[in-house]
């Protein structure tokens, strides 16, 4: 496992257990999230906020880590996402395409879309 795969999935274990100190811990000194609407965390003030809003709004949100690879500073990993929040249920699948520098995430670009309801 190279270096970028074992920090994919440290990053996504500490997701998974809603650590934000973990999380945090996984990125680099000035990073930045992009999402997929294309809304831009830049800085960790930023990226921390995000994720505790998330972890708020989803307590019992998950990710679970379909495929990761990573070599030489870049990183993708595929998730489905589970979560339920007051308005529901709900599931999306993308990737994440990581810049790393550092040993750290520079950069998260996140390609998840809802996964559609599924037919009665």
């Amino acid at each position: 496992m190279t270096p970028e795969e074992q920090l994919i999935k440290r990053y996504f274990d500490a997701f998974n257990r809603h650590d934000i100190e973990g999380v945090m811990a996984c990125y680099h000194e000035e990073p930045v999230i992009v999402g997929p609407t294309g809304k831009r965390c830049v800085g960790r003030a930023e990226v921390r906020r995000s994720y505790e809003t998330e972890f708020a709004v989803f307590p019992d949100g998950h990710c679970e880590l379909r495929v990761c690879t990573g070599n030489s500073g870049h990183g993708v990993a595929e998730s489905l996402f589970h979560g339920t929040s007051s308005k529901g249920k709900v599931e999306a699948i993308g990737a994440e395409v990581m810049e790393i520098m550092d040993g750290k995430i520079k950069e998260i670009r996140d390609y998840h879309q809802p996964v559609p309801a599924k037919a009665a």
